[in-house]
Formats: C-alpha cells, structure tokens, sequence
C-alpha cells in the first residue's frame, strides 16, 4: 500500500507541476522529478540523505525540512529526496540500488548532499552542506550561494544555441569544459557537432572531440564485449590526420590496449602500435610507459591469440 501512495504522490506532482500550489512533499523518484522539473520549466533540487544513520542529515530534517521549506523552495525548486538508508527493511532494494548508483554518479561523499539542475537538465551545483546550513535561513542562504554558478550555466547555454559554424563549436566547447564530469555523457549530440563545425581544423577542436567520439564509442562496444571492434575506433582515427601528437599518442595507445585485452590479436601487432604511438610525440611523459609496457609484453605475453 505504500509503494502505491508513494507512486500516486510522484504522479500527482508530475500533473500538477505547472500549478501555482506549492509541493508538500519530496519526490523520491530522480526521473520523475526530472519531468517535472521540465515541464514546470523550475530547477531540480537533489537532497541526498540518510535518513536513518546520518545525523547531519536527521537534523537537516528535523530542523529545515518542514512545511515552511516546502512552501518557500518550491516557488523555485522542483524538490527531490535521495535517501540513502542503511536499513534495507525502509526501501525496496531495486530503489536503494538506484540511490547508491545515483550517489556515486554525483559525486556524494558526504551527507546531506544538494545537487541543483536547470530545468533543461544542466547541473550547477553540487555540494555536501556546510555547518551554515543546519537552520532554514542558513540552507537558503547556502542555495543562493550557487546563483553565479546558475548564471554562467545559462548565459554559455545560450552562447550555444545562439551561435552557428566555428563560432558554435567554440561555444559548445566553452560549455562542455563547464559542465560537471558526470553530466559530460549527456551531451554526446552536442560532442558529435564539432569534428563537422570544425571540419578543417581552425578552431583546434576537431582532433580534441574526435577522439572523445572515439572514446564514447568505444565504450559501447567494451560495454558488449566487442574489443576488438573498440580498437578499430581509435585506430581508424590514428590512421588519420585530424589528430595532434599527443592525440595520436593517446589513439594508438587505446587501440593497442583494447585489441590486447580482446585476446585476439598477436603481440607483434600490439607492439607495432605502441611504437607507433611512442613515434607519434616521443617527448611526450606517456612515452616513458609506454616503453615500458611494451618491454612487459615482451618479457610476459599475454596467451597467444585465439
């Protein structure tokens, strides 16, 4: 019976984003409230908790999280709770999974923890709170302690979307060097935009986002067991010519790695790629071991192909 209030309640929410009533309660569902959020065109606010051991987080509770809270932040905020508890008898274990995954794609080390999204899903903000925090005027204070962060978040957001050609890629690449670590998967359209914008290069961008292409598409296919197919990704791009040395570098040195981790590809051949990749900016540190490397295959191979 609780899961489906709970369901009732996250659904209500989502329909009546757009209203001006304010939300009396957490969504504890991330992908809900991101819908909502979207739709009521508000910014998300994440709270990590743990709710049942974390005494910081009890007093966060107790103290702040009331009806007045409610009432004040939602005029700006669609709120969700991510709750971390220790007793797996309070939540499902299919949900405490998604919690603990969620925390450690945001980085939580410490509870409570806010993370804060513009309602195009750009996250801003992402801290533990402070001792400043622990009354209803301190927490409000710490969020508006991330309004520059939100500013600059929109103004290169609409940098992008006002821009076109080169000037576009530059922006994107703005951006994107902007953008939180664990949100830069998001944006892989926007990734894929640069070599075409870039095309001849001027912008020095097209090699830096090719191989990051490379990167992403790899992992897809590490992800499915196709190594050696997540070779042929960087070395395709190594056999062109967008790339700068230590690009190349990097590119022979990722096609190696992954067609040696396939099992499916002689040694010489790996090593020919490795020199290949110390050739490519012999002065470069990554030389050093890479030369080593290829020094350890030789004194222990891997078991041969097969």
């Amino acid at each position: 019976m609780k899961k489906q209030i709970a369901v009732l309640l996250a659904a209500a929410v989502v329909l009546f984003a757009g209203c001006a009533k304010p939300q009396t309660a957490w969504i504890t569902d991330f992908e809900t409230a991101k819908t909502a959020a979207q739709k009521s065109k508000k910014d998300l606010l994440i709270a990590f908790t743990g709710s049942d051991w974390n005494d910081p987080s009890k007093e966060l509770i107790a103290n702040v999280f009331n009806a007045d809270f409610f009432k004040r932040a939602s005029k700006n905020y669609v709120l969700c709770n991510i709750d971390i508890v220790q007793d797996e008898k309070l939540m499902e274990a299919a949900v405490l999974q998604k919690n603990y995954a969620l925390a450690t794609k945001y980085g939580v080390q410490a509870l409570p923890f806010v993370t804060i999204f513009t309602a195009e899903g750009d996250l801003y903000a992402a801290a533990a709170t402070d001792e400043t925090a622990k009354t209803s005027e301190g927490f409000f204070k710490f969020l508006d302690s991330f309004k520059d962060a939100r500013k600059k978040m929109f103004d290169l957001k609409k940098a992008v979307k006002s821009s076109k050609g080169v000037e576009r890629a530059k922006n994107i690449d703005t951006f994107l060097e902007a953008v939180k670590p664990a949100q830069r998967e998001n944006y892989e359209l926007m990734m894929r935009e640069i070599p075409t914008l870039d095309a001849d290069g001027k912008a020095g961008l097209k090699g830096k986002y090719e191989l990051q292409i490379a990167y992403l598409d790899a992992i897809k296919l590490y992800q499915d067991g196709k190594l050696t197919e997540a070779g042929d990704c960087f070395v395709k791009l190594a056999e062109g010519t967008s790339l700068n040395p230590a690009q190349l570098q990097e590119a022979w040195y990722m096609g190696a790695y992954m067609y040696a981790m396939s099992g499916k590809v002689e040694n010489s051949k790996v090593i020919e790629w490795l020199e290949k990749a110390i050739a490519a900016d012999p002065e470069n540190q990554g030389a050093a071991q890479i030369k080593a490397t290829i020094e350890q295959i030789k004194t222990n191979p891997p078991a041969k192909a097969q």
